[in-house]
């Protein structure tokens, strides 16, 4: 695998913000964001088959080098969009 290459994995989440259970049926897309400055994530990418597995991965290739930070969130299909996961890092070096 490309060095210059982030390979992100997460499972859908169980439940709402409020504690009531989500149906993997009414998870609509991801959106991850990304970029080298931890408080301004400048890169997006759209992740649109939420409902199809439960344990989902997505591949960002093409990063420079440096370190990248990573967030994501979920859409349900009523436009309802989760606050972003934990920030999560990557150095890339060629």
């Amino acid at each position: 695998m490309d060095e210059r290459t982030a390979v992100l994995s997460w499972n859908a989440p169980l439940t709402r913000v409020n504690g009531e259970s989500i149906p993997m049926g009414e998870l609509d897309k991801y959106v991850i964001r990304y970029g080298q400055d931890s408080e301004n994530l400048s890169e997006e990418v759209v992740v649109s088959n939420a409902q199809s597995e439960s344990e989902m991965s997505y591949q960002i290739g093409g990063l420079e080098n440096g370190t990248w930070y990573f967030t994501i969130q979920v859409q349900d299909t009523n436009g309802l969009i989760s606050e972003p996961s934990d920030v999560v890092s990557k150095s890339v070096q060629s």
